[in-house]
Parts: structure tokens; sequence; C-alpha cells
């Protein structure tokens, strides 16, 4: 893997496999209409296309990628990145670990597990953050999206209306009547002399 070109060979190989699809990478409207699944069989294509190992390697592993070389990790994952962006999609890290050929429950245990590489722990953190921040994106384009952001989200206003609402001092008035009452005091007596 060249280090150097492996950015552009991702996206130049992503494009030939949408467009063997049939679908027109220059259209934003044709980019947008491709669904998350044939995202993710793209993916899949990219990384037996690049990364496939000829012969079995260390533990079973299936790709030349050195997943503790976080300078090429985090390469593969700014074009991963890219790509969610360009398409329009919402992909998290089982999206990823198709690109990078390895199967959910390692990048889980990566990602939980921050001893076992800091900066690679960093990076999928990363991955999960724009993952959430293009969901919001997607949510935001349609009016029950933009509410349910709007009641949910911190940064656009978690509960905005209940940290906006004002907190009015509750007084209780009581008649002149009730305040006999609830003060217990004696209700003065009628005055029942006749003359």
């Amino acid at each position: 893997i060249n280090i150097n070109t492996v950015y552009d060979d991702i996206l130049t190989t992503f494009d030939s496999v949408v467009s063997d699809l049939g679908y027109d990478i220059n259209d934003p409207k044709e980019r947008k209409s491709i669904s998350h699944s044939e995202i993710n069989y793209c993916l899949k294509q990219v990384s037996y296309k690049i990364f496939k190992a000829n012969k079995s390697m260390v533990n079973n592993q299936n790709s030349l990628i050195d997943y503790d070389n976080i300078e090429l990790m985090s390469i593969i994952a700014n074009a991963f990145i890219e790509l969610c962006q360009r398409f329009n999609k919402s992909l998290g890290l089982m999206s990823y670990a198709y690109l990078v050929g390895c199967d959910y429950s390692t990048i889980w245990r990566w990602l939980q597990d921050e001893t076992l590489n800091p900066e690679r722990c960093k990076m999928l953190k990363n991955i999960q953050e724009c993952h959430k921040v293009q969901q919001i994106g997607l949510l935001n384009d349609t009016p029950v999206g933009a509410l349910a952001v709007a009641n949910n989200d911190h940064e656009t206003g978690l509960e905005w209306s209940k940290n906006q609402m004002q907190v009015t001092a509750q007084s209780v008035y009581f008649l002149p009547s009730e305040r006999v009452d609830r003060m217990r005091l004696a209700k003065p007596e009628e005055n029942n002399d006749s003359v």
C-alpha cells in the first residue's frame, strides 16, 4: 500500500464501483439516490480491490493494511468521511470496518480498549462524531427531522423550551373567608344582642 496515493486510490476506485452500478457520480441527485446498502457494497469492493491480501496473513488477516499504522488508518478514515459527505450518507464504524477489511467486533474492541492504541481509538471516536454530525445534517434536511434535532440535540436546543422558560414565583392567594379557616382563626361571633 502506497501511503502517498491511498487516499486518491480509495476515492477513484469507489467512483469506479459506483459507476459500474449504473450511477452518474457527477450528478449530485444520483449520488444522493444511492442507498446505504449500495454504499456499503461499494466500500467492500474498494477494500477487496485495494487492500485484499493474495495470501493469508498473520492471525488470518485478509487485508494488507497495517492496523497499527495510525497514519495509514487516518488517511483511510479521512477518505471514508469524505465519501460519506460527498454521497450524503450517514455511515458509522460498521461501514468503516467494511472499508478496512476487518470485522466490526475488532473495531469495537479497539474503541473500547484505549490502551491498545490511543491514537487509533481517537480516530475511531472521530468517525463516530462525524457519523453523528452527518446524521444531524440529514435530519435537518426535513421539517420533522429538524424538529427532532431542535428537541434533542444539545448544541441546537436540547429541551430548548424547557431551558428557555422563565421561572415564575408561585404565590398563593386566599380569599378572606378562606384565610380564617386556613390560619385556624376563630370566626368572629355575630352579635346576637337584639335591642
